[in-house]
């Protein structure tokens, strides 16, 4: 297989991949949460499924680029890890670069083995394409194979951002929690006790939100129960269309909420 052709196949690996686990990573949450208004970036999900498929074609590009495979994998594990710091950093309004630029250089390392995994699968899929010095097999079977690796791998991969259960249930309460507070608001009663905290609920928590869930508890300046062993914890950001925003911590067992006004998210 000469390198123009090599590097077609890997790109195309990588774009057919990419859009199978884009789709599943994006909407899984949404599927399991129908109703719940769940926050997205603000390029919206579609945009994030072109630009991951997108991604995931340069990722295959470079796992194929040269014929030699330890600098296709070193790379695109470089590109990858370039790429999540870069959402990250963008994600998060960090303001303080070289708080950032620290914290992605220590965990650099890490990353790069973690992305590997994802390099040597492309990698073995070219091998499927590339008969140089064997005898081909029908090229029907080895684009059976190639699809059906492709279509497993991309929905375990996807399966992991689907949220724990404790998230979801964290999710609904919380919807359930500002639907409360908003009709009392409108209705003159008295606000639900976990929204006694959050100023000025009743005159901005008004019109169209949004929920995010973090597992970054310790963010949320609150006195909240200790937690335990192997428990997950909710941070929820509840944002307005008008910019008022607060937050709430969930710990289970418990599914009332510590919720506080905050200034500034991520």
């Amino acid at each position: 297989m000469n390198d123009q052709t090599r590097r077609a196949y890997g790109f195309i690996i990588g774009l057919a991949f990419g859009l199978p686990y884009a789709l599943i990573s994006q909407l899984i949450n949404v599927w399991i949460l129908p109703g719940i208004p769940l926050y997205d970036l603000p390029v919206g999900r579609t945009t994030m499924v072109l630009l991951t498929s997108l991604f995931m074609g340069l990722v295959g590009l470079m796992v194929a680029w040269d014929e030699e495979s330890f600098w296709g994998l070193f790379g695109s594990g470089l590109l990858a890890v370039f790429a999540s710091s870069l959402l990250a950093y963008i994600n998060s309004g960090e303001s303080q670069v070289a708080t950032s630029f620290f914290l992605s250089l220590f965990t650099f390392l890490p990353r790069l083995i973690l992305y590997l995994p994802l390099g040597l699968f492309f990698r073995w899929l070219l091998g499927i394409f590339d008969t140089t010095g064997h005898a081909p097999s029908s090229g029907l079977m080895r684009l059976l194979k190639v699809t059906f690796s492709i279509l497993i791998v991309a929905v375990i991969g996807g399966r992991f951002t689907l949220l724990a259960p404790e998230a979801q249930e964290a999710l609904r309460d919380m919807n359930a929690l500002v639907m409360e507070g908003m009709a009392a608001a409108e209705t003159g009663e008295d606000m639900p006790e976990p929204l006694i905290p959050v100023d000025g609920f009743a005159a901005y928590a008004k019109g169209a939100y949004t929920l995010e869930w973090s597992s970054d508890v310790d963010s949320l300046p609150v006195t909240r129960p200790v937690a335990g062993f192997g428990i997950t914890e909710s941070f929820i950001i509840i944002r307005f269309e008008n910019d008022y925003q607060f937050g709430c911590v969930f710990t289970p067992p418990s599914r009332i909420p510590k919720c506080i006004n905050i200034t500034r998210v991520r």
